[in-house]
């Protein structure tokens, strides 16, 4: 049973988000400007660092708890469709892994669709992460995380590391992903009513903003047809009413079928990517609360006592 709360932010997405989903072409403008206009202030938390990071042609910020104690890094990949949101958006959530980490979380402000189409976020995402390895960050102190379509995102990203051989972070979180960018998942119909954030219609229509010329069957595109195996421990959150319910179902199967470590929990009725509301329902703060201790557990599980930089081949 969700709490009064969580009820209570479902019906004001509801009404200021989803009502306004259901054309069949996206407005990116008028998108963007709603965002920007009604995205969650971050109140004052004196315990968190934000500054710019500007590197190797990328943009973000770094995200870093005051008290920090350790060298940890985690890659966030913040979700919006591939063409809406950024590290600003999603602070909230960027704020409370550093803080309950003790470490740092890189916010990538990757390039957006549809005046930068696929593969460009993916490009971006890599990149990122190869400039941590180059930093001489070991890769037992990286994990990525994303939500969205920035859950999708950190999976390409996860898929293409693997098969260019680099060393895999020693984790992946991933709030409610957007995996099918062919939009095959019988949720989108079965929870259309249900889905306080989303419509089908709006699903459909903006996957091609992000893929553009492409198939959307490629598995860089959408990871949910991608070879999984190889990718480390991951942690997969999702609620029952979402229309995007089944890109998660159907990924942790496929995930455990190729022998990936996955922690997958299905949630009740929730809004899509709850997390970002923390700080006004309880089931935000338990997720992210889980999200963390999962990625301790397997940071302290990919430390062998030896803290070696990681270079480049």
């Amino acid at each position: 049973m969700p709490s009064p709360q969580s009820l209570l932010v479902s019906l004001a997405i509801r009404r200021l988000v989803k009502d306004r989903s259901h054309r069949e072409e996206v407005d990116v403008p008028y998108v963007r400007y709603w965002v920007n206009r009604l995205m969650l202030p971050l109140l004052p938390h004196l315990s968190i660092n934000f500054k710019p990071f500007h590197e190797a042609g990328l943009k973000g910020e770094w995200v870093r708890s005051r008290s920090s104690h350790n060298e940890r890094v985690v890659l966030y990949l913040h979700g919006g469709g591939y063409f809406f949101c950024s590290p600003r958006t999603h602070r909230p959530v960027t704020s409370a892994l550093a803080s309950q980490l003790g470490g740092r979380t890189l916010a990538l402000q990757y390039r957006l669709a549809p005046e930068h189409p696929y593969p460009a976020a993916l490009n971006d995402a890599v990149a990122a992460y190869r400039w941590l390895l180059d930093q001489g960050t070991s890769p037992r102190h990286i994990a990525i995380a994303g939500d969205s379509a920035g859950g999708g995102l950190a999976l390409t990203t996860l898929v293409t590391l693997r098969n260019q051989g680099l060393p895999m972070p020693s984790a992946c979180v991933l709030f409610s992903p957007w995996t099918d960018m062919a939009a095959t998942g019988a949720s989108l119909d079965h929870n259309n009513l249900n889905c306080a954030m989303f419509s089908a219609a709006g699903i459909r229509a903006a996957r091609m903003l992000y893929v553009g010329q492409d198939d959307p069957y490629n598995p860089l595109i959408s990871p949910l047809y991608a070879d999984l195996s190889g990718l480390p421990p991951t942690l997969l959150h999702v609620s029952d009413n979402e229309v995007l319910l089944d890109d998660s179902t159907r990924l942790a199967h496929r995930a455990r079928e190729a022998g990936v470590d996955i922690d997958f929990k299905v949630w009740t009725d929730q809004p899509h990517t709850w997390q970002l509301f923390h700080r006004l329902i309880p089931e935000g703060k338990a997720s992210l609360l889980e999200a963390t201790h999962f990625l301790s557990r397997h940071f302290a599980a990919s430390w062998d006592g030896l803290d070696l930089p990681y270079s480049m081949p």
